[in-house]
């Protein structure tokens, strides 16, 4: 069920893992957020320019405005500790379609960003974050934030 004011297709559960890499110690943490009532649209056309065929799979998601929502800047300011009580959306991140408790850690063999990607994109359930936009503010009905990627 989706939430009031919202199209009763936004049904979807989501899991985000956002990266970040320390500036100090350049050591890179994964924090995986789940929210609900989400759009999730995955397409898989395939584009001819002359004898070269293009495979353009993509995913589009919208997830509706959400108080633990910072914007980037604001959310690398945290404290290590408090970021994982919040969620961005920045190229390079990675959305999962379901609640996922797979966990990234770029220093454990099997558990890189990459090895949940090549688990999940075959059947296009994940998508890395190529571009986003921030749909909130007065006169928007349905405010969310926007994803597209692959």
């Amino acid at each position: 069920m989706s939430k009031p004011g919202y199209p009763v297709w936004w049904d979807t559960t989501l899991t985000i893992y956002n990266k970040y890499e320390d500036p100090q110690t350049d050591v890179i943490s994964w924090y995986r957020t789940v929210v609900t009532d989400c759009f999730w649209k995955a397409s898989g056309d395939k584009v001819f320019i002359g004898q070269v065929v293009l495979d353009s799979k993509s995913v589009l998601c919208r997830i509706p405005k959400d108080t633990r929502f910072l914007e980037r800047y604001d959310w690398v300011k945290l404290p290590n500790d408090q970021m994982a009580n919040y969620f961005t959306m920045g190229i390079g991140d990675i959305i999962v379609k379901g609640e996922c408790t797979d966990e990234i850690n770029e220093y454990v063999s099997g558990q890189h960003a990459t090895d949940l990607l090549d688990k999940y994109r075959p059947y296009q359930k994940c998508v890395e974050v190529d571009e986003f936009a921030i749909n909130v503010g007065v006169g928007r009905n349905n405010e969310h934030y926007l994803v597209r990627g692959k």
